[in-house]
């Protein structure tokens, strides 16, 4: 697999897992949500990811849009029998996925170690 250049974000592999995290600590404008969003979506077409873990290591916030964009992004493996789980969410980002319920949606671990496990 060819590693592709992402403006929005940091993709590395692990066997068949892509581990992408994010370059801005703040995922808060609807443009950067959308092309991070695009980045994504570029990565599962484009490379055929079926298996991700998104690490939130160092991203301080995040939008309601980017969360539709996770959201999108989790439905879009699910439907290609794929996985999508979370992983070093600050407590502010954990507390926004509690408060919206998305905790019972998405898998959440605390770390990266701890979402490779059986994936």
């Amino acid at each position: 697999m060819s590693e592709l250049e992402y403006k929005h974000l940091r993709v590395r592999h692990k066997l068949d897992v892509a581990i992408v995290g994010f370059t801005t600590p703040y995922l808060q404008s609807e443009e950067d949500a959308t092309k991070a969003g695009a980045e994504l979506f570029d990565l599962v077409e484009s490379q055929e990811v079926t298996k991700m873990v998104l690490s939130f290591d160092g991203v301080r916030f995040v939008s309601s849009s980017m969360l539709a964009q996770v959201i999108k992004l989790h439905k879009a493996l699910a439907k290609a029998k794929g996985k999508l789980r979370l992983c070093n969410l600050s407590p502010m980002v954990r507390d926004v996925l509690r408060a919206s319920q998305l905790d019972k949606l998405l898998e959440v671990f605390e770390d990266e170690a701890a979402a490779m496990v059986k994936l």
